[in-house]
């Protein structure tokens, strides 16, 4: 098994250090617009303070983003790669039993999440120390909900690319049930949206559109982020069981 977890990170370096790069060069030029409102030429702009506040507030989700999906993007399409090469066809043979070759996929897979969220991490490290503001438990909490949120996709890719054998397969049928989901969801952030800048207008009347909508919004914002982070951990653990059983199964299938 251990060979196999081996396999699985050795084909995955290539792609895992372009996404290190681009980590590194993204991260770096925000940390560097950062400085520059205090210590460079952004600073002579009357309103670096609102500037720097405002990178500070988002890029640190960006940078998440990075880590999460390029930490996991050269592992994603290995499983086409290995029905291509018949790699797939091959380890039939081999003296390991369906379940340890799943969990070797698991573990590679989860290593590399886990990698991912250590990156979304040292960004917000990186920006707060830039931004010459103390570690942000909130940012933290927000990075923590996303890596337990897109986790389970992650894992769920697993079974579904050994039984679809291609990410196009796969792709399309993750869209046509992600589609009606993401179409409530979207809907659903419309009529909050609406429902804050009502609330904004009537609770801070000296405030201007936006400062008000945000200042109504984030306290339910807050709560259900609170409610999400004690609910999703067993979310995810219930999707990595379901998933690796799933897994399993469609491995002893062998379907070729």
């Amino acid at each position: 098994m251990k060979g196999l977890i081996y396999r699985e990170f050795y084909l995955s370096r290539k792609p895992a250090a372009y996404m290190l790069l681009s980590y590194v060069l993204f991260t770096g030029m925000i940390a560097m617009v950062i400085i520059s409102t205090y210590a460079g030429n952004l600073a002579k702009d009357a309103n670096a303070a609102e500037t720097r506040e405002y990178i500070y507030s988002q890029m640190y989700i960006y940078i998440g983003l990075i880590g999460f999906i390029g930490a996991v993007y050269g592992h994603n399409d290995l499983i086409e790669k290995d029905y291509k090469s018949k790699w797939q066809l091959y380890s039939y043979t081999l003296p390991v039993n369906e379940k340890k070759i799943i969990a070797s996929k698991f573990i590679v897979r989860g290593s590399l999440l886990f990698a991912g969220f250590l990156l979304a991490v040292l960004g917000e490290v990186i920006l707060s120390s830039a931004a010459k503001k103390p570690f942000s438990i909130s940012h933290f909490k927000n990075i923590l909900l996303i890596i337990l949120l897109y986790g389970p996709i992650c894992i769920g890719d697993i079974p579904l690319m050994l039984k679809m054998k291609t990410q196009a397969k796969a792709a399309a049928v993750a869209l046509s049930v992600g589609a009606p989901l993401m179409a409530a969801a979207m809907y659903g952030v419309y009529k909050f949206v609406k429902f804050c800048i009502i609330e904004g207008r009537r609770l801070y009347p000296d405030l201007d559109s936006d400062a008000a909508m945000t200042k109504a919004a984030m306290p339910y914002i807050t709560k259900w982020r609170d409610i999400a982070l004690v609910i999703a951990p067993f979310f995810f653990v219930a999707v990595i069981a379901i998933c690796y059983f799933w897994a399993v199964k469609e491995l002893k299938r062998r379907r070729y």
